[in-house]
């Protein structure tokens, strides 16, 4: 599941994207150039070309943390703090890069 940052969206388009995978990896909340943001699964380490490409993205949320999954998903608080800082970084982005949620 992937979440168009150009359109409308919610903090329940967050937490379904956080729902839409088990807490049984590594995983990185990341935003395309074009505005998609989409948890990348760390198991396979991204090389330096495809995070250049990247808009931004998120530390990891290393497995068995509860930042994703259904647990995650229905943490409001969660949810809405990721939003925020979502809009707070697209289009423009506020800080570095590599954005620290939590």
């Amino acid at each position: 599941m992937a979440i168009d940052l150009k359109s409308d969206w919610t903090a329940a388009d967050i937490s379904a994207l956080l729902a839409s995978v088990e807490d049984d990896r590594s995983w990185r909340l990341e935003v395309s150039a074009d505005g998609i943001a989409r948890l990348h699964d760390i198991s396979t380490v991204p090389d330096a070309a495809y995070e250049d490409a990247l808009h931004c993205f998120f530390e990891i949320w290393e497995q068995g943390t509860d930042f994703v999954g259904p647990g995650a998903a229905s943490d409001n608080s969660l949810c809405r703090k990721l939003e925020r800082i979502l809009r707070e970084n697209y289009p423009t982005l506020k800080g570095v890069r590599t954005l620290s949620a939590l």
